[in-house]
This record gives C-alpha cells, sequence and structure tokens, in this order.
C-alpha cells in the first residue's frame, strides 16, 4: 500500500510538471504574439469585396513576434471552375522577385564568386558595352540606367500579352548603344537589370537559375512552395489563374506571357513569404548578414541616398521603419511588408488587376499599429489650354511626316496628317493619333507616350527622340521609306 501511494505522487508530481510545461509552451501562442478578436474581424471586413460571387480574390496573411496570428483566403482562385482560394494557394508574386535574385548575388558574394562593385563585363562578356561601366551594384539598385525592357518591347511592336523570355530580353539588350543616363546618375526602376543578374548567376554558377535557386535559397530556408517558372504552359496543382478587370466589372482571363526570370515570375504561397519575412528582424541561423546585406541603401553619383537596397524598398510608414516591395504581372498583385522594431509582417496575394493589394497591407498595419493610413492627395497637372491651343496653331504638322527607324529595337513608324491632325502607324500597334505637347513635342496614347522631334541647322526634321515612363529618348532616325522595304 504504501509503494502504491507513493506512485500516486509521484504521477502527480509529473503530471503537474506536464502541466507546467504544455502552459509554457501553449501561452506564448495567446500572449503578444496574438491578435484580438475585433482586429481580426475589422481585417476580414477589408476583404468582404472579394468574396462576392464569382470574384477572384487572394489570401491574407499577418506575422507578429514569429507566429502567424491571422491567415485567411477569399474569393476564386478559378472563375471558370468556381475553385476557391485556399491558404495555401500558389500565387505569381511579380517583382517581389526581386529581393530573392539578389539574395543569390549576396551568397555568391559572400562566397567569393563575385563582387558588386565588379564590372557586369566580368561576369557576362556579351554584355554591351557603353559609355560609361555599369556594376553589378547599379544592377541591384536600379541606377544602371537599362531601359525597361518591357517598354522596349512595347516600343518595338510587342503586345502586352505576347510571349517573352530572357532571351528575348538579351537580344534586345544587345541591341542597344544607349542608356537613359549615365549610372548611378538616377534610379529608375528598370526589369532588365534583374534579368541580368539571373544570366550572371547562371554564367558564375554554371547551372540552371531556377535550379540553383531552389538549391540554394528556397529549400535552405524552407520554402517549400516558392519556385522560379520559366515556362508557363507547366501545370501545377493550387496555382491561381489571374484575371483582369474591366471598366464593365466583367474580369477576363490574364494571358500567361511571362517565361522571363530574375526580376519576375517565382511563385509563392502567403505562409512562405511570411516565413521569409521573419528572417528580416530574427533570421536563420547563419543567414542574419545575408539578410542585412539586402538592407544596404543604396546612393547616387552626387551623394543623394537612395530608399532601395538590393531588390527591397527601406522606408518609414506609421513613423515605424518599413522593408516593402509590389509585385504586379498579368492579374497578379502582391505585397509584402515587414516592419521589423514590431516584429510584424504583412502578406497580401491577390489574382485580379485592380485589387488595392498596397493599401489593403497598409489598412491592416494601420489596424495592428493603432494608426490611421494617410490617404494621398491626387496631383493634378495644370495644363495652358490656351498656350496648347497657340502651339498648334504655329506648327506645320506636314513638318513631321515621314519614316522614323530605331535600330536598338529594330522597328519604324511612320508619320503622316489626317483630318489636319498628325497620326502614325506601326504594323502592329496600327494608329495612334498625336497631341502637341509643346514646340515640336508631342504626346500620345502607348506604347509612345512622348515624341520630341529633332531639327537640323536648316531646319529640316532628321529624327526623334521616344521617352516612356522607364525608357528615356530612344532615338529613331528619318529614312526614305523605302530602304525598309
Amino acid at each position: 500500500m504504501k509503494d502504491m501511494n507513493m506512485t500516486y505522487k509521484l504521477i502527480q508530481v509529473l503530471e503537474g510538471q506536464n502541466l507546467f510545461f504544455w502552459v509554457m509552451l501553449v501561452c506564448p501562442l495567446f500572449g503578444f504574439g496574438q491578435i484580438s478578436i475585433k482586429e481580426e474581424s475589422q481585417i476580414d471586413a477589408l476583404f468582404n469585396d472579394w468574396n462576392l460571387e464569382n470574384h477572384p480574390g487572394g489570401v491574407v496573411g499577418v506575422m507578429k513576434s514569429g507566429e502567424i496570428t491571422y491567415l485567411n483566403a477569399f474569393g476564386n482562385a478559378s472563375l471558370e471552375y468556381k475553385v476557391p482560394n485556399n491558404n495555401s494557394t500558389l500565387f505569381n508574386i511579380g517583382s517581389i522577385s526581386k529581393q530573392f535574385t539578389a539574395m543569390g548575388i549576396v551568397l555568391l558574394q559572400k562566397r567569393g564568386v563575385l563582387s558588386v562593385n565588379d564590372a557586369v563585363q566580368k561576369y557576362f562578356p556579351e554584355f554591351p558595352i557603353f559609355r560609361n561601366p555599369i556594376t553589378i551594384k547599379h544592377l541591384l539598385q536600379h541606377t544602371s540606367g537599362l531601359r525597361d525592357f518591357h517598354e522596349l518591347m512595347a516600343l518595338a511592336g510587342w503586345r502586352g500579352d505576347d510571349y517573352r523570355t530572357n532571351e528575348d530580353v538579351m537580344r534586345l539588350l544587345k541591341m542597344q548603344t544607349d542608356l537613359n543616363f549615365k549610372p548611378g546618375d538616377k534610379f529608375m526602376y528598370s526589369n532588365t537589370g534583374y534579368v541580368v543578374l539571373a544570366e550572371i548567376i547562371e554564367n558564375v554558377t554554371g547551372e540552371d537559375f531556377k535550379v540553383w535557386m531552389q538549391n540554394n535559397v528556397f529549400e535552405p530556408l524552407q520554402m517549400k512552395n516558392t519556385y522560379v517558372e520559366d515556362n508557363n504552359q507547366h501545370i501545377v496543382s493550387n496555382r491561381a489563374t489571374s484575371y483582369y478587370h474591366s471598366h464593365d466589372k466583367v474580369f477576363e482571363m490574364a494571358q500567361a506571357y511571362w517565361a522571363y526570370t530574375g526580376a519576375g515570375n517565382m511563385y509563392s504561397t502567403t505562409e512562405d513569404l511570411l516565413k521569409w519575412a521573419h528572417n528580416f528582424y530574427n533570421p536563420k541561423t547563419g543567414w542574419g548578414q545575408f539578410f542585412e546585406a539586402l538592407q544596404a541603401l543604396g546612393g547616387l553619383n552626387n551623394g543623394t541616398s537612395l530608399n532601395y537596397g538590393f531588390g527591397i524598398y527601406v522606408d518609414e510608414k506609421f513613423n515605424k521603419k518599413r522593408i516593402q516591395h509590389a509585385g504586379v504581372v498579368g492579374g497578379y498583385r502582391t505585397f509584402l511588408s515587414i516592419y521589423p522594431t514590431k516584429e510584424l509582417s504583412i502578406v497580401v496575394l491577390t489574382n485580379f488587376s485592380n485589387a488595392p493589394f498596397g493599401t489593403r497591407a497598409d489598412d491592416i498595419a494601420g489596424i495592428l499599429l493603432s494608426e490611421a493610413r494617410e490617404k494621398a492627395e491626387p496631383f493634378v497637372h495644370p495644363v495652358n489650354q490656351k498656350e496648347v491651343e497657340q502651339q498648334e496653331n504655329s506648327m506645320e504638322l506636314s513638318d513631321f511626316t515621314g519614316t522614323f527607324y530605331s535600330p536598338e529595337i529594330d522597328t519604324h513608324y511612320t508619320f503622316y496628317v489626317e483630318d489636319n491632325t498628325l497620326k502614325c502607324s506601326h504594323a502592329r500597334h496600327g494608329e495612334l493619333t498625336m497631341e502637341v505637347a509643346g514646340p515640336d513635342v508631342f504626346k500620345s496614347s502607348w506604347p509612345l507616350r512622348a515624341i520630341k522631334m529633332k531639327r537640323n541647322q536648316q531646319g529640316e526634321i532628321i529624327g526623334l527622340h521616344i521617352s516612356t515612363g522607364r525608357v528615356k529618348n530612344l532615338w529613331f532616325k528619318k529614312i526614305n521609306s523605302s530602304l525598309i522595304n
């Protein structure tokens, strides 16, 4: 009997210890890392409009102090088959991919394989030689001056849904003879630079970019559902279809034209991205120096500091440090924001084009940080209509007619006057109308935007420069139209 009593007491002690350990293990889950029922309800309410019938949506996640405190799916991954999004649905993360490509470069530098201060030609001999050398750091921080390939392709006649690969980008890049600006003089976002970075990784490792990234970045960081996609025809289960949203509220499937890598086209889940984000304030063992390196902010030749590091923006929101980036491709819209001092990470992944993804991420942060999001005032550029009309009346539109050719994109536009209006035509874009914007300056619709005519000393038009958002002063020479037949 005495032995039985001692055994019973021992069991009580062990049970008490187990209860103590259970409390110590579980209580943190309900501690400061957890969001309240009210906060969860407020976040849900932000995305109610994504849960409408036959509507795309997305997956939203929050990590606080290392714990996923909110994860919810909204709307449909497929409108055709009425398949809802779920917490593990895959999305194309667009330009959020850039920070992973940058991490690849950082890893190679730490291993002594390359230096970000080296000229690109050292690792990519086929890279065009410009007046001033471009370094790997210029590519990482968007200060290279390289024209963005999306807009170059558009000007060359590519339509928005034309299939494009790294080989297409490289072929166009090798034709370039000029830059938007001297490397280091300005910051201008360039997808081209990150495609070049992927090529550099392949050149120095001798491995396919997607395979190398899988083995050296995604698997070591236990991102089991993240991968590089270079073939839009691959069949992948649980991947959301992306949609465009027209003005009459009809959704249309976004044609999957993207197959370039480095600048985009990685797929991931909300949980994987939260796992990645956690490393910015509590890195996996041995990875701290690498995530710190991504946050090295750039600077211009004149000493001006930038808020862009290696594939990420580092700024302030709600008076707190924020690390963030957005992604846009097809109908996919993605946003990742990290508040390292608060150990807070937010991911919004969506599959329709007009989703307010960035503002919703800010709204979530506002709820959790007890701050109201500041709404930006729209900027309206003043137009002096009287001055424009005077310019139109003083210009002889026939001076600007002719065919103009650019060897850097191997295409031409023909300008002509019709119904007292200057127009131009292109084999793939059709007819475009010019509007007078100043002396010898016109504006037009996509893909031309701004056109500046150039005259010789005799006052004759000898060519023109076209500028878009990320392409500046692309030269077109006026030629005899018979030369292009």
